[in-house]
């Protein structure tokens, strides 16, 4: 984040200044999709509108300054051990969010594998893996993304809704029938691959859906 270089014995993907820098994701946010707030309000306005596949998102941190600064590491420039430092610092994190219970598996947001390939992994998988052991729970790669889709930071909540139908399903209903599922990734925007998400896992039987990822994207015009 800061361009200066880290000691070679350095484990961590940024030095302890930058950590600073990370901003955690705190109330007053919205109940369901951890969208800041301001004032009194309990729900944003998209929130408040519909009952939700995922019926409950958190985020460690704000998608600010540092935080950008990993998740671009890991996405566009193959850091993959900056992935799972995202998903242990995200573990430790959970004892701000109790409301989230603990789940029986944890289930990446896939990629489609053309993507996958060019990057060589799925960091949402990584990020996944980091965490696993801090939320007492298993990682089920249990989703596929059988269509390519346009990238969504450029889309309009309804055009990303309909850029998403059809394109996510489980590829293994047994490893989430019944089941009580993390949606894991990197950064939430609108929700749309979320809610998307959560559509392909209860379809296969899993008993409920939530969305825990490493940052959320503010969009204060919704609120």
């Amino acid at each position: 984040h800061c361009r200066e270089d880290l000691p070679k014995e350095m484990p961590s993907p940024l030095c302890a200044g930058c950590r600073l820098h990370l901003q955690a994701n705190e109330a007053p946010f919205c109940r369901r999709c951890c969208e800041p707030l301001s004032g009194i309000k309990t729900h944003c306005l998209r929130c408040s509108e519909r009952i939700f596949s995922c019926s409950r998102i958190r985020a460690a941190y704000l998608y600010k300054e540092a935080a950008v600064s990993l998740v671009h590491s890991f996405k566009f420039r193959g850091q993959r051990s900056a992935a799972r430092d995202a998903g242990v610092w995200m573990g430790q994190a959970l004892s701000r969010f109790a409301e989230l219970g603990r789940p029986d598996a944890l289930v990446p947001v896939p990629l489609h594998p053309r993507r996958r390939r060019e990057r060589g992994y799925n960091q949402a998988l990584l990020i996944a893996q980091g965490l696993s052991a801090y939320a007492q729970a298993p990682v089920e790669d249990a989703l596929t993304r059988c269509r390519e889709t346009r990238p969504l930071w450029a889309l309009s909540r309804q055009d990303r809704l309909k850029n998403l139908s059809g394109a996510i399903r489980c590829a293994d209903s047994g490893a989430v029938e019944g089941r009580d599922l993390w949606l894991i990734d990197d950064v939430c925007t609108s929700g749309a691959t979320l809610e998307a998400c959560a559509d392909a896992l209860l379809a296969a039987g899993a008993a409920s859906v939530q969305g825990y990822v490493f940052a959320r994207q503010a969009q204060p015009l919704i609120q």
